[in-house]
């Protein structure tokens, strides 16, 4: 998940390599164990029980079938993923800053961390640490490697990957398994047979893309030409650096997982700052765009969240370089970050305080053009998770499910309400970054 971003053209030798030494189709990897679907956290809800629901892996009951992420609680309804890519827990008052922004795990960080300070504050990682015990129970997870399609030939990749499937083994460890991947691995110039075999070597992945930093989105249409069925290009130039790519980036990992039939998590993976800085095409992320990152991956199914917390390139360039934003704002509160990591404790309080909703399966519901939603059914209320398609703003219209007959909406986190009338509400979505949760009494 380093600041580095594969070009088309590497990414077509890789794939002239990939097909000139394997001859018909590429053999698919064995899949990692999945656990059977499962609606034990779903309440089922009866103004609702004629719509269909979406394909999900089971919620929380994923983590069942991995003894460590079982016995340390992840199966709980009420946890959710909230992690820093590579973080800094050598220190009681570091732990305490990222516990209090409402991180819970590790996925990587200082080898020479405490392990046992990381136990005594809680918090769990896909790591070891050097000191840690045999057979840690804080260590949940294990991340295999990181961008492995975009710094290996494809035949090379993919066998790196199974030999460190194997070393890690699920069975053998009681640890899940999980591998993050360059962009390009959603691309046409990448058969889908590349995509499912990389992806079917974890048991979590995710794709690092960060479009509101990154100049890539200027560079022109068809930079990046994105996977999609029916081959038009959901991401463009006029709505690529807006919160509505970060949500159209976990659609195209479903579509690996459907074509695969595994549907195992996804997560997502904003960043604190941007990658390069504010120069030389690079922009600098607002605190409310930190945030939208987040709401619209959620929207479109995430089911964790891995901050990305490093911008340490360019130095001649990069007017905010950091190894640690979070580490940084506790120590010095740069100017260049500190509203940012601030605006990071804010959504992931938000999102653990949802996580029971957010651990529902949610429901197939179209609520009129130009809106981009989740819906879900919790303890009698319906949820609206709502931002507008292709980074738009202004006024949409809620068209409502028929078995909801509330009068009113009520706007979490916003002190208002919303009339209903005639089956719909109307609400104002003023910047692309706009997000909008939605309760509605069942």
């Amino acid at each position: 998940m380093r600041a580095r971003y594969v070009t088309t053209m590497a990414l077509t030798l890789g794939l002239l390599f990939w097909v000139s030494t394997i001859p018909g189709t590429v053999p698919r990897v064995a899949s990692p164990p999945q656990p059977e679907p499962t609606a034990t956290s779903v309440e089922p809800a009866a103004a609702l029980h004629e719509l269909p629901r979406i394909p999900w892996e089971g919620g929380t009951a994923y983590w069942r079938q991995f003894s460590k992420a079982f016995a340390a609680g992840w199966s709980d309804p009420s946890f959710f993923p909230i992690a820093i890519w590579y973080g800094s827990p050598g220190s009681d008052e570091q732990l305490k800053y990222d516990k209090a922004l409402g991180i819970n795990t590790y996925v990587q960080g200082n080898p020479d961390a405490s392990s046992a300070a990381i136990s005594a504050h809680g918090m769990f990682t896909l790591y070891t640490p050097t000191d840690a015990p045999s057979n840690w129970d804080r260590q949940v997870g294990s991340v295999l490697d990181d961008e492995v399609d975009g710094r290996y030939e494809p035949v090379a990749g993919l066998a790196h990957m199974k030999q460190l499937a194997a070393q890690h083994d699920p069975a053998q460890t009681g640890r899940f398994t999980y591998a993050n991947w360059t962009s390009g691995i959603l691309t046409y110039d990448v058969p889908m047979q590349f995509s499912t075999d990389y992806y079917s070597t974890a048991n979590v992945n995710s794709v690092d893309q960060y479009f509101y930093s990154v100049p890539q989105c200027d560079w022109g249409e068809g930079t990046l030409r994105w996977r999609t069925p029916n081959g038009q290009n959901p991401i463009t130039a006029s709505n690529c650096r807006t919160a509505s790519s970060y949500g159209k980036i976990m659609q195209l990992q479903q579509e690996i997982n459907a074509t695969r039939g595994v549907q195992a998590p996804l997560w997502a993976l904003p960043t604190v700052v941007s990658t390069g800085g504010s120069t030389r095409g690079y922009k600098q992320l607002g605190p409310e765009q930190v945030k939208a990152q987040v709401w619209a991956s959620v929207i479109h199914e995430a089911r964790g969240i891995v901050w990305f917390s490093q911008s340490p390139d360019q130095q001649e360039v990069n007017d905010c370089i950091t190894g640690d934003a979070f580490q940084d704002a506790r120590k010095h509160s740069a100017d260049c970050l500190k509203d940012q990591v601030a605006a990071v404790g804010v959504v992931n309080h938000a999102i653990a305080a949802l996580a029971p909703v957010l651990n529902t399966q949610s429901y197939v519901w179209d609520f009129g053009e130009g809106t981009d939603t989740m819906l879900k059914a919790k303890d009698g209320s319906a949820y609206v998770f709502a931002m507008t398609d292709d980074g738009a703003t202004g006024s949409r219209t809620f068209t409502l499910p028929g078995g909801i007959t509330a009068s009113t909406v009520e706007v979490l986190d916003e002190n208002r309400s919303i009339p209903i009338q005639g089956g719909k509400f109307t609400d104002d979505f003023p910047n692309e970054y706009t997000h909008h949760v939605y309760r509605i009494a069942l």
